[in-house]
Parts: C-alpha cells; sequence; structure tokens
C-alpha cells in the first residue's frame, strides 16, 4: 500500500492539473512517490524508525512529512518536462523540502515521528577538531 494517497495532492494542486503533467497510463505519480519515499528514508532512517512511519495510513501519518512527500513527488513529475517550464513555487517547495530533510539528517531539528530504539541508532561519537589557529606572538 503507497503512503500517499490521491487526496494528498489536493492541497498542493488540482486534480484537473494533475492529469496534465502526469502520463496516461498512470506510472509516472507512482515512481515519483517511490522516489520521494526513498529520499524521505535516506535521511530519517539513521534516527528515525521509517518502517514504522511508511506504515502508518490515515490521520496517523505525519502530515509535515506527507506535505513534503508531495512536494518531492510534484517536483519530479514537473521536472520531466524541464525546470525551465517548471512553475517557480515547485522548485521553492522542493527546496524547502530538502532543507528541512537535510536538517533532519544532521539532527539539528526534530521531526515528530517514531523514535527507533536508543539501542538501533548508530554511535554517539563524532570525530573531529577545531580548526587549525596560526598564532603569532
Amino acid at each position: 500500500m503507497a503512503f500517499l494517497t490521491p487526496e494528498d495532492y489536493g492541497t498542493q494542486i488540482r486534480t484537473e492539473q494533475l492529469h496534465v503533467i502526469t502520463d496516461e497510463d498512470g506510472t509516472v505519480l507512482p515512481k515519483a512517490e517511490l522516489y520521494a519515499q526513498q529520499l524521505c528514508e535516506s535521511y530519517l532512517r539513521s534516527r528515525y524508525d521509517v518502517a514504522a512511519i511508511f506504515a502508518a495510513t490515515g490521520d496517523d501519518r505525519s502530515a509535515l512529512l506527507v506535505t513534503y512527500m508531495v512536494d518531492i513527488s510534484l517536483y519530479t513529475v514537473h521536472s520531466r518536462h524541464g525546470r525551465a517550464q517548471m512553475p517557480e513555487k515547485r522548485i521553492v517547495r522542493y527546496d524547502q523540502a530538502l532543507e528541512w530533510l537535510k536538517a533532519i539528517g544532521k539532527g539539528s531539528i526534530t521531526a515528530d515521528l517514531p523514535l527507533l530504539p536508543p539501542a538501533e541508532r548508530p554511535g554517539g561519537f563524532k570525530w573531529g577538531s577545531a580548526p587549525k589557529q596560526t598564532l603569532s606572538w
């Protein structure tokens, strides 16, 4: 069962417009949704339980995640026609979705999503040092 539903697109695009940008045999949108889900999973996997997140249905799904996945899916579908023909709001919303995912991946923000149990999270050590300083007395 797909995570996104046709009703999820209603807040982002009119049904008639969605039919214009998708293909006749109905394969483009499911592929775009799969891409969006896999992209989101790649950023969420290190801290969040992606199996539980994407098994949720209806109102149990994160509204924010659904919105960003719709943005990514619509951007992907529009990109078949070239970025020059793409509505500016698709580009802006896609960029916002990626910024959110990157912040989630870095851990600088948290989402209201099921976390992985602590034992399954990656190690807590970060290696590095302060930038090299050159002191002159």
